[in-house]
């Protein structure tokens, strides 16, 4: 069997012996196809490598890893009462101490003394007004963290569903 010498880099050398590890390159080594398999992907993809110089540099995925851990980690360190809000702002934008109040069953001002709370933690951020109630939206790095988390998709529709007036009403034709 024919054997190809590539010299690699420390970096990608120590990600290559941590791949070995793995179950996916335990498969392909049993089936005889681990060298093939490497060897075919480089050909099907040499032209976008010399197009920008190169493979995507690795650690733009370890980057990425990393991010998302430490978001899953923030997450994790919510609060249950945030954990509940949170997924109030799939659907809704901002929301008011009494849309709080109701998603937790709580009086609205003990719903008023955490969202104080949230707001000295920057969980939320004031949002103006909406029929004349002060609103408040999740903090900056938040909205990151939920669009990521639970709405992969920038185009789902938002319609709130804590309060029966704001269900949507047939079009009258």
């Amino acid at each position: 069997m024919p054997v190809i010498e590539l010299e690699l880099s420390d970096k990608i050398y120590l990600r290559w012996q941590k791949f070995l590890g793995t179950q996916q390159a335990g498969r392909l080594m049993e089936a005889g196809l681990l060298g093939d398999w490497v060897a075919q992907g480089f050909l099907n993809n040499v032209n976008s490598y010399l197009q920008e110089g190169g493979p995507a540099d690795m650690e733009d995925e370890d980057e990425d890893a990393r991010r998302q851990r430490l978001e899953a980690e923030a997450r994790a360190a919510l609060t249950k009462p945030q954990k509940r809000v949170l997924p109030m702002f799939d659907e809704i934008e901002s929301v008011t101490v009494a849309e709080v109040a109701q998603v937790l069953g709580m009086l609205p001002d003990d719903a008023a003394e955490l969202v104080a709370q949230w707001l000295g933690q920057d969980f939320l951020t004031p949002a103006g007004e909406r029929g004349g109630q002060p609103t408040y939206t999740l903090g900056r790095s938040w909205q990151e963290r939920n669009l990521a988390a639970n709405r992969p998709s920038l185009n789902v529709p938002r319609m709130l569903h804590i309060s029966p007036a704001s269900k949507p009403r047939p079009n009258k034709t």
